[in-house]
């Protein structure tokens, strides 16, 4: 016997790679910009997650850059996820969508910073494309460096719920996409380097606007 599976109000989270020219362009993007600390969004605004490092704001701005080309890129992937979500639950209704970046922005941070728990009010879709991560120390915990996703429900066997967490460690070069709503949370670590991020938020609109 075969059982067939289905899956009722899934939580979508995916994961791609970042095509090599669309990562190269993000990643010279995202150096220039943490060259100049007096961009610092963190110390400005006390509403932001992140405890320690740098938050520069890169869609939209006020520094003349031109960042048409990756507001583009990041519908795209916005769709391709609509897409998926389309298919899982064998609706149609996102079809009358389409995905508009209303915010992107970068952070970097280092060893001891980390993102208090939150989600992102301002968006439907979100996203986080992994620029550079950290040289973790040799004595690190599992979930140094981690983002952790809170998910809508808690684990109870007994109920079939398997999960009500899921982590990721950072790895560059690749992206990943959640509902806004999701809180998370990002642990800090102990080693070198740096974690630098690219961060988005997407709204939904019927097509023909």
């Amino acid at each position: 016997m075969t059982l067939k599976i289905a899956y009722f109000q899934p939580m979508t989270l995916a994961i791609d790679h970042v095509p090599p020219v669309e990562f190269s362009k993000i990643y010279a993007l995202a150096e220039n910009l943490h060259q100049h600390p007096e961009l610092n969004d963190n110390n400005n605004n006390p509403f932001i997650s992140i405890r320690g490092g740098q938050q520069i704001q890169v869609y939209p701005n006020q520094l003349g850059i031109d960042v048409g080309w990756l507001i583009t890129w990041l519908e795209s992937i916005c769709k391709g996820y609509m897409e998926i979500v389309s298919q899982q639950s064998g609706t149609t209704e996102l079809k009358l969508c389409r995905p508009k970046i209303v915010s992107a922005w970068t952070i970097r941070q280092f060893e001891g910073d980390y993102q208090e728990m939150h989600s992102h009010p301002a968006g439907h879709l979100s996203g986080n494309i992994y620029i550079s991560a950290p040289e973790f120390s040799d004595n690190r915990l599992s979930s140094d460096g981690q983002i952790a996703f809170k998910l809508p429900h808690v684990k109870d066997v007994s109920k079939f719920i398997m999960n009500d967490v899921w982590k990721y460690d950072p790895t560059p070069g690749t992206v990943i996409l959640f509902p806004s709503h999701l809180p998370h949370t990002v642990y800090p670590w102990k080693g070198v380097g740096h974690r630098t991020v690219l961060a988005f938020d997407a709204i939904l609109v019927p097509k023909d606007q």
